[in-house]
């Protein structure tokens, strides 16, 4: 394979001719001025990038403005020596201010260390860094820090994944699943501390985090460089916490909540526990974030005794940094999930007896080197494995029975599922080259190597019309044995070039290749940020980029020995079938999905400290995965049978314009408003399954994610104190009022006949729209010699309905019932956040 890619060998000749660049470049014209040159590191001396460097004049204007690159590096140049203020500032660290700086040929290299945000700080005359605008990043940025995550009452806010709507472009299904930017939940590239994070059969985002360990969520949703790959609708990463000099402990919820529902009982558990600090001072540091959730819910509508679904989850991420010298950084982790459920997918029209027990236990384990080399090199080298078991099992082996009202009956389906996955990556940062500006190149090659295997025994069901008559009779046959396994490799550079102050633009190329297509895809990126000098603190930035999907073993699994056997009873005449229905996959036959991506962003810092942002992306796959039916009507009538084969056949569009405003205040509190004009549409909206499949020719259509119109707005504020006689100012004292509000437009859904039968074009039929506000306060006080946080409030306090299910079938009297989602609900949280 070494043969075939050519990245490799371009960065040989580049190493080699690097010193005969520098050597040639044009040398400058001699300028008066000063040039100053710096790092900037966090307390573990761990570098930061993307901080925002600015040196403040006597008028309190700024000179000269620059950002930390990869390894912390930043350089400006002053027109002459003299005293300066000093601001650096990057979103989820303490705004660093150096007031009186003297600055001239004396000064040697510059060493800024930012502190990370910690929700109670020992010291009082510190302030969070807002989000600023960073001259030098072309890639549209989205950012959510440990303050943002921990503080807005966000749906089920101990789980991060919810707190992932907060941001521009993303979405919420009814299946608590989150998109990005209009594309399927696989399409997103997740990763925890740059490790894949996704499930190696599904690619969705199931791991589990204590959110009090995530230092920040890091989104990007466009013009992302050529070092990321395997999504086209975005990369997330996770960064979590690391243990510093100081020994820190926190712990949230570690008191049940109870309901009077259906008799008392203990409704809710979820103690969240944080402990880190130093093993050897100012050398090696530790961190443990446990976290764990027992729910036992009641559902509206069910007789007592068999209304009730429960279940545990539970995750431990330990982290390890040893600084082996103060150039070379290893940092190791080890993430363990658990979780258990009991009469999972209980509803009014799904009864204990059709609901499943589910078990899972994952671990993934990474190792991670960073080294600073003499010269100016800076390596980075990371291996993860990740290993995991998920059983699903029925309630009994019943007949189960889809009725116009509702299941009877034992769900068909009981699965055993092992996965595993394998990944490596190797990073090379070069030295800055100075050829017409400057040029910081990186180049880097991954590797990934996963594999699943799964028991799925599939038992009759039978589809009952509103007679109680049978309609359709289903039977499975074919081998019970499912699995399939891949490998892929990319490798890519990437040249970060700044031809003039106020310009940077990214060039990259990187090439995959998976044993599945066994091609190698060339994914060319560009993207250009400007910053003008005649509007200060605007930049504009656009891009375009290829950018390929990873292959989810789902798409390989289905195995043409499996088959269902359908037998219909239409009235009045013989019974018809029975219908043969499986799929087919014939890798060779297959390309790799791509997407080509067109994106232009705005950002403004506008009058009282507020900062502005509007965009536009434009996404169009091609190749996309989708099963279409290989056999023409007439062929059926003749055959008795339907095969659905896998084909690069999707072609879809995402078109979205963003506008977005937030501030930061008060040293901490913020405030934020954004919305979204979208519209997310494929040519194949048909989702055909071998459990249940759709009978339709597959059709255009909308996703059934699709939000066109969505308005959110969050923030925190403290309520106010002096307006108050002195007498009530207790009330209100070190309290804050948190809050979330988000409208959107419903997801559309398909209509179906009673014998699954597509009515009309696929998902033409949408929910009411979504509304929601939830309030809280929060109280911080000291008791006992430590620092505490009491919150209270409401979820979903105007109690709209916000139907998430709804019956689809045509004719039968429930049609276009909705069930509602989340009621109005109280909650009270305490937190321990340590001594003061």
């Amino acid at each position: 394979m070494g043969t075939c890619f050519p990245i490799v060998r371009w960065c040989i000749v580049f190493l080699l001719l690097h010193g005969v660049l520098e050597a040639q470049a044009p040398v400058a014209p001699s300028v008066p001025g000063l040039n100053v040159a710096g790092r900037v590191i966090d307390e573990r001396g761990s570098a930061v990038a993307g901080a925002r460097v600015e040196v403040i004049g006597p008028d309190a204007v700024p000179v000269a403005v620059t950002s930390s690159d990869a390894a912390g590096n930043f350089k400006l140049m002053l027109n002459a020596s003299g005293k300066y203020d000093l601001r650096v500032e990057r979103q989820g660290f303490y705004l660093y201010q150096g007031k009186g700086q003297q600055f001239d040929e004396t000064v040697g290299q510059l060493t800024i260390t930012l502190n990370h945000l910690q929700e109670f700080s020992d010291r009082i005359d510190v302030e969070a860094s807002p989000a600023a605008i960073d001259p030098q990043q072309p890639s549209d940025h989205k950012e959510l820090d440990n303050t943002e995550i921990e503080n807005v009452p966000y749906p089920a806010s101990r789980d991060y994944r919810n707190a992932l709507p907060m941001m521009d472009g993303v979405v919420q299904d009814n299946s608590g699943l989150a998109h990005f930017n209009g594309g399927n939940t696989y399409q997103t590239n997740y990763t925890l501390d740059g490790f894949n994070i996704s499930n190696p059969v599904t690619g969705n985002l199931d791991a589990r985090i204590n959110i009090d360990s995530i230092q920040s969520m890091d989104l990007t949703s466009s013009r992302y460089s050529a070092e990321n790959g395997s999504g086209s609708a975005g990369v997330l990463d996770l960064n979590t916490k690391m243990g510093d000099d100081r020994f820190r402990f926190g712990a949230t919820n570690f008191f049940p909540g109870f309901s009077t529902q259906d008799g008392f009982h203990i409704s809710k558990f979820s103690p969240q526990l944080e402990f880190s600090g130093p093993i050897v001072k100012g050398r090696v540091w530790f961190h443990e974030g446990f976290d764990n959730f027992y729910n036992d819910d009641v559902v509206a509508g069910l007789p007592n005794g068999q209304n009730r679904t429960n279940g545990l989850s539970s995750s431990s991420l330990s982290r390890f940094q040893i600084n082996l010298t103060p150039a070379n950084i290893l940092t190791a982790s080890l993430l363990v999930n658990r979780q258990t459920v009991d009469n999972s997918g209980l509803s009014f029209l799904n009864p204990v007896e059709t609901t499943t027990d589910q078990w899972q236990m994952v671990y993934m384990s990474t190792l991670h080197d960073q080294a600073y080399l003499r010269g100016g090199f800076l390596l980075d080298l990371g291996f993860a494995d990740t290993r995991g078991t998920l059983r699903t099992n029925p309630q009994g082996e019943a007949l189960y029975e889809i009725t116009p009202w509702g299941s009877l009956g034992n769900y068909f389906v009981a699965t055993d599922e092992h996965f595993y996955r394998q990944q490596g990556r190797a990073n090379l940062f070069l030295p800055v080259l100075h050829l017409w500006g400057t040029h910081q190149v990186k180049v880097g090659a991954d590797f990934e190597r996963e594999a699943f295997h799964e028991l799925v025994e599939r038992h009759d069901y039978e589809v009952l019309s509103g007679d109680n008559s049978v309609s359709r009779f289903v039977q499975f046959v074919g081998a019970p044995f499912e699995g399939a396994n891949n490998f892929a490799a990319a490798e890519y550079i990437q040249d970060h070039w700044t031809p003039h102050e106020g310009v940077a633009i990214e060039a990259g190329m990187r090439l995959d290749w998976n044993e599945i297509v066994r091609e190698f895809d060339p994914a060319p990126r560009f993207s250009v940020a400007w910053a003008p000098g005649f509007l200060h603190s605007t930049k504009f930035s656009v891009g375009w980029g290829i950018y390929y999907d990873a292959i989810s073993l789902q798409w390989l699994a289905p195995q043409p020995d499996q088959a269902s056997l359908s037998t219909f009873f239409p009235d009045g005449v013989s019974p018809l079938g029975p219908v043969l229905t499986y799929f087919t996959v014939d890798p060779h036959a297959l390309e790799t999905p791509y997407y080509q991506s067109a994106s232009f962003n705005v950002e403004r810092k506008l009058p009282f400290g507020f900062y502005g942002k509007a965009g536009y992306i434009h996404r169009t796959g091609s190749h996309g995965f989708a099963f279409q039916p290989a056999s023409p009507a007439e062929a059926l009538a003749e055959t008795g049978r339907v095969a659905y084969q896998l084909t690069n056949s999707l072609n879809d569009r995402y078109d979205a314009v963003e506008v977005s405003i937030r501030r930061t205040f008060a040293g901490g509190f913020e405030w934020f408003a954004g919305y979204t004009r979208s519209s997310a549409r494929s040519n194949a909206a048909v989702d055909y399954t071998l459990e249940n499949p759709i009978f339709a020719l597959q059709a255009p259509g909308p996703y059934a994610w699709d939000a066109p119109n969505r308005f959110h707005m969050w923030g925190w504020a403290p309520l106010p104190n002096r307006i108050l006689p002195r007498a009530l100012r207790f009330i209100t004292r070190n309290t804050s009022a948190v809050y979330l509000l988000e409208y959107r437009t419903g997801f559309p859904f398909n209509v179906v006949d009673q014998n699954d039968f597509l009515v009309g074009s696929p998902n033409s039929a949408r929910l009411p729209a979504y509304f929601n506000i939830n309030l809280d306060f929060e109280r911080k006080f000291r008791a006992l010699h430590y620092q505490w946080a009491w919150r209270f409030g409401f979820t979903n306090i105007t109690n709209n309905p916000n139907p998430n299910y709804v019956n689809n079938v045509i004719g039968t009297p429930q049609f276009l019932t909705y069930a509602r989602g989340q009621t109005r609900a109280f909650n009270v949280r305490l937190k321990f956040l340590g001594r003061h």
